[in-house]
């Protein structure tokens, strides 16, 4: 199947992001401590690694339309050769940067689902994203257990006040 220039294009994109996506998780990896951060990290590099090779397959106009979902799950086990790095940063610091990150990579591709146009090419982008949080969510349960939150909390007659704001404004 020949894609239309807006799928290949933002294809085209994504992998010139998940290259540099890439090399920074496993520089992270390499300086990761704690057992658990590194263990969500490295599933993070071999979904993002199977990402590329998700859609470099969606490129190849003779094979795309045998690719699906389902090759979203086909995650090879990696290798990442650490050679004494240290970035100076604390887990704590790397724990934020790998929930951004992987913030990040859900809602771009999400967006670019949205906007795609090969059904494949747009579920398995949407899939992709479902993926992404799935990791997003073991992050925050990680900083969780290692980081103090610092959201402020509400109160109820805080929660109260703009449930009735709304409740009024759309007459319910």
């Amino acid at each position: 199947m020949i894609l239309k220039m807006i799928d290949l294009s933002l294809m085209a994109e994504h992998l010139s992001v998940h290259k540099a996506e890439l090399d920074k998780l496993a520089t992270f990896i390499c300086s990761i401590q704690d057992a658990e951060i590194k263990q969500v990290a490295t599933e993070q590099y071999m979904i993002m690694q199977n990402h590329v090779k998700v859609m470099i397959a969606l490129m190849n106009p003779d094979l795309n339309e045998t690719i699906g979902v389902n090759d979203l799950h086909k995650w090879e086990p990696v290798q990442i050769n650490c050679h004494q790095i240290s970035l100076g940063m604390s887990q704590e610091n790397i724990l934020t940067a790998l929930k951004s990150t992987s913030e990040t990579m859900a809602d771009t591709n999400f967006n670019s689902g949205l906007r795609m146009k090969a059904e494949n090419v747009r579920n398995i982008h949407f899939h992709m994203a479902l993926q992404q949080t799935m990791l997003l969510n073991r992050y925050i349960a990680l900083m969780e257990k290692f980081i103090k939150d610092t959201a402020p909390e509400s109160s109820k007659e805080k929660q109260k006040e703009t449930f009735q704001t709304f409740k009024n404004m759309f007459n319910m």
